[in-house]
């Protein structure tokens, strides 16, 4: 038998959650999906479906992609995490840059 730690879930994360399940279920609604038409489209039963759209942190990360891809958001999410979107390493990179560029020493091959 394992025992398995609670982890708190940061209200940040949480509130994100909800919010991502209400777009979704938003996007259901505007493309006048019934929710069991979608939860068959994703391949999950309908309280999973709700449990989606209320932002339950236990719904897995497969059951999301899938519904996103349904509903033709997919590119959007992977816009949202790619690496040219993401801002804070930009910043830490930016202050890593050199303070000003010098030209390259020039390498005398005669002296090796």
């Amino acid at each position: 038998m394992t025992s398995e730690r609670a982890v708190h879930t940061p209200f940040e994360v949480s509130n994100g959650l909800r919010e991502m399940g209400q777009a979704i279920r938003a996007a259901r609604l505007r493309r006048r999906q019934p929710a069991s038409d979608l939860a068959s489209r994703v391949g999950v039963s309908l309280p999973t479906l709700r449990k989606l759209e209320n932002g339950d942190p236990t719904v897995s990360w497969g059951v999301f992609a899938r519904a996103v891809w349904v509903l033709g958001l997919f590119p959007a999410v992977r816009d949202a995490v790619s690496p040219e979107n993401d801002r804070l390493a930009a910043a830490i990179e930016t202050g890593r840059l050199p303070r000003r560029a010098r030209r390259p020493r020039e390498v005398n091959l005669d002296d090796l």
